[in-house]
């Protein structure tokens, strides 16, 4: 018996303003997607295979990224992509890289932080 193929995964990002994010994220070359019902309602923000859930914090003092904490990695969410190419789209969109570039021949990467502190690594 074949196995199901998993084919993607989201990762859900508490954050402090819902509406500025939106535009953080926007400005990456997300799209926005309202999602659930009157109980529960957050936000999609998908780009090609990568989607974020944004939902709301009730309190901001909640809003901890990972990355932050002693003995965190220096990323909260990896994505992989073509590094060079995408230094230059962020570039042209005025996109503050707060980590790298670290371009070489084997993996490079570059980090860029959001508006509640997650650090998001970009690599290949």
């Amino acid at each position: 018996m074949a196995e199901v193929k998993l084919t993607g995964s989201s990762t859900v990002l508490l954050v402090s303003d819902l509406d500025t994010s939106v535009a953080f994220y926007t400005r990456l070359g997300f799209s926005y997607e309202l999602v659930g019902g009157p109980d529960v309602q957050h936000v999609h923000m998908t780009r090609d295979a990568i989607t974020f859930i944004l939902h709301p914090a009730r309190n901001k003092c909640d809003v901890r990224p990972f990355s932050s904490a002693a003995g965190g990695l220096y990323f909260d969410v990896f994505c992989y992509a073509d590094v060079r190419q995408l230094l230059e789209e962020f570039a042209s969109s005025g996109i503050e890289i707060a980590d790298g570039p670290h371009l070489n021949d084997f993996f490079s990467e570059f980090t860029i932080q959001d508006p509640d502190g997650y650090r998001i690594s970009f690599g290949g």
